[in-house]
């Protein structure tokens, strides 16, 4: 009986709604919505999760900030142009239709398809997504769990300096750069990627595939459980020591 009147109890609009410092309506609880039609938020924080279980246009042009979770299975148009904070999951996986250009922090996993990420700079947990272009990530610097990217042929991560997990690059990447990338908590994969770019790197906690990459080698990851790197890896990296070496011994010349 307790438990089917609190299912059945809701919270008084004054309970549920408030305003921010600066005059601005915000959701105290979670929203969440099943109706079959088109989805219109009008706050600008949301204390709570959302959740959207409907097919139809989300929009949300002044929402800033979710304490939890966004869930939605829509395939359809979805918009969060102000965007820039969400404390749990961002679950988007069902549609190509997301702008999200502000974001620049997830507190949990970012699932997204196809979404263009200008200002994102962290994600707390697993980062995994399918882009039939390049993906580029101009600002992310950290990934708590996993950096898994399906399909993109390009991928460029310049401001990425570390991910906790794996780095997962399926067989369509063929070029990856994040120069400032220095460590890799479990094994990276990126055994199809003919040009690999990782100058600052200097550890990988399990695995390291690169054998596509002949311009890619690092001696100290030879003692890694499992390594493969290009078999010609080491003596075009020994040459260009060399060559750089003989560089240095070069003697200089007034004119």
């Amino acid at each position: 009986m307790a438990s089917t009147v609190m299912h059945s109890a809701v919270l008084p609009e004054s309970r549920r709604t408030a305003v921010n410092d600066q005059g601005e309506p915000i959701l105290r609880t979670s929203f969440h919505w099943r109706k079959r039609r088109d989805v219109v938020i009008p706050w600008f924080e949301i204390n709570g999760s959302i959740k959207v279980k409907s097919l139809e246009t989300i929009s949300a042009p002044n929402l800033r900030s979710v304490g939890g979770y966004i869930y939605s299975c829509t395939d359809s148009k979805s918009h969060f142009p102000n965007l820039l904070r969400v404390g749990g999951d961002l679950d988007f996986q069902g549609t190509r239709k997301l702008h999200i250009p502000q974001l620049s922090e997830v507190g949990g996993s970012l699932l997204v398809i196809e979404c263009n990420l200008p200002n994102l700079e962290t994600v707390g947990n697993r980062f995994w997504g399918i882009w039939t272009g390049p993906l580029f990530v101009p600002k992310l610097r950290s990934v708590g769990g996993s950096f898994e990217i399906g399909m993109a042929v390009i991928v460029i991560a310049p401001a990425l300096e570390w991910v906790c997990f794996d780095i997962v690059l399926t067989y369509f990447t063929t070029t990856f750069v994040a120069n400032k990338l220095v460590e890799v908590g479990g094994s990276l994969h990126a055994g199809s990627a003919t040009i690999f770019r990782a100058a600052a790197l200097r550890h990988v906690g399990d695995a390291l595939y690169t054998t596509s990459a002949p311009d890619f080698y690092r001696p100290e990851f030879e003692d890694l459980a499992y390594c493969e790197m290009h078999p010609d890896a080491e003596r075009l990296w020994k040459m260009r020591t060399a060559v750089s070496a003989l560089m240095v011994d070069l003697p200089t010349f007034d004119i």
